[in-house]
């Protein structure tokens, strides 16, 4: 199966590391088209700003980024048989819209993004995308799974494209599914159906009832074990738990890989 995989990271990101992290997840029986995009454009333009008011030394600072991170793309030292390019048109929101539109999965180094300002603009980074998204920091390596049950059929949806996108063998990892309580019997019906696709490809798998609102019932599930987690959502509660407090101020949720499927 070929898919179009985009690779958000910054001038500072290590592309070759970052690319082994990537590899470490992806399903090796596909052909995957990678293409690196720039996404730190604003990082450091704050003391450019206090050094000088001229907008064309931040557009000049910025091209200088914009080059050097497309020259760090065409010397990768990987396979040659890989299809690897940079983004080089200007990343806007329209671009954005529509290169995302048209790929499988976006791949975002959050390891660039530092401070509560950074994180700020990784939220909203998410937030334009048109394509499911995997946060993923620099320590990536996980021993088990969260997901966050969601209504209709989004969950069914998330399973769906992590089987796709994902490596075979992610799914022999321990699955904790957080359930709500059923509103009437249609849904008890629907959940029941569900769990049992889940048990075609999840050998290990746990759920719960929450009791709770969904994002507190997920940061009790995280914190619950030391192993770290690679967390499956959908859309709302996937930026609900990128802009919460606790996961700026929770390592181990910043240091969890993150999936979140969006349309």
């Amino acid at each position: 199966m070929k898919q179009k995989i985009l690779i958000g990271a910054g001038i500072q990101s290590d592309l070759g590391a970052l690319y082994q992290r990537v590899s470490a997840f992806l399903n090796p029986q596909n052909e995957y088209f990678f293409t690196f995009l720039c996404v730190d454009e604003g990082v450091g333009n704050e003391l450019i700003a206090t050094t000088t008011n001229r907008n064309s030394s931040i557009h000049t600072f910025d091209l200088l980024k914009k080059v050097e991170f497309e020259l760090k793309v065409e010397n990768l030292n990987i396979s040659n048989t890989l299809n690897v390019e940079a983004f080089k048109s200007e990343l806007n929101n329209g671009t954005l819209a529509g290169l995302s539109g048209v790929a499988d999965l976006f791949i975002i180094d959050s390891s660039i993004f530092v401070n509560q300002n950074d994180w700020c603009e990784l939220i909203e980074l998410v937030h334009k995308v048109n394509c499911p998204v995997l946060i993923l920091p620099k320590n990536a390596t996980v021993n088990r799974l969260i997901m966050v049950h969601e209504p209709e059929h989004h969950s069914l949806y998330i399973v769906k494209d992590f089987l796709k996108i994902f490596k075979p063998d992610l799914t022999e990892l321990p699955l904790s599914v957080l359930f709500n309580f059923p509103e009437d019997e249609g849904q008890t019906e629907n959940e029941k159906f569900f769990v049992d696709y889940l048990k075609m490809a999840f050998p290990n798998i746990g759920m719960q009832l929450m009791v709770d609102e969904p994002i507190n019932e997920f940061f009790n599930e995280l914190n619950a074990d030391t192993d770290r987690a690679l967390i499956l959502t959908g859309t709302n509660l996937g930026e609900e738990i990128l802009a919460c407090p606790k996961t700026i101020a929770d390592c181990t949720a910043k240091s969890s890989p993150l999936f979140i499927y969006k349309k």
